[in-house]
């Protein structure tokens, strides 16, 4: 027997989970997204989104200041930016609906920028300014 809705594939569960979030491995699902991400920008609208996706890889070779600014429209459930340190710490940079600019330092070594949800739906806008001491390599989504 088939429906339209969510598929409850534990997914959502990621959400709340530190332990989750930071694993190298991603684990996530949509029923809709379009939109694009380059080097240093992110311009996407979803639908039916859960788990964690990784959107950036930020290699610092040394200590480094990261800019990002963020406009975030949640229509339905839970979405959050987060930052996950080499040391493979989860730090939030933004949650919900919100807008801002979050400056971060980077620490040497491999720093992932992650998009987390939860049966949500919305739209993201993020804009990466970073120096020469950081490689930015987006990750095929």
């Amino acid at each position: 027997m088939a429906s339209c809705g969510f598929i409850n594939d534990g997914k959502d569960k990621l959400y709340g989970s530190d332990a989750d979030i930071v694993k190298e491995g991603d684990s996530f699902s949509y029923t809709s997204r379009t939109g694009s991400t380059s080097t240093r920008i992110a311009d996407l609208e979803f639908e039916g989104f859960s788990g964690t996706e990784t959107i950036w890889s930020l290699d610092a070779e040394k200590k480094a200041d990261l800019r990002i600014d963020y406009f975030l429209t949640v229509n339905k459930g839970a979405f959050k930016v987060v930052l996950v340190t080499p040391d493979d710490q989860a730090v939030t940079i933004a949650e919900g609906s919100c807008k801002g600019i979050s400056k971060v330092s980077l620490n040497k070594g491999r720093n992932r920028i992650k998009f987390v949800g939860a049966r949500t739906a919305g739209k993201v806008e993020m804009h990466l300014q970073a120096g020469k001491a950081i490689k930015i390599t987006t990750t095929p989504g």
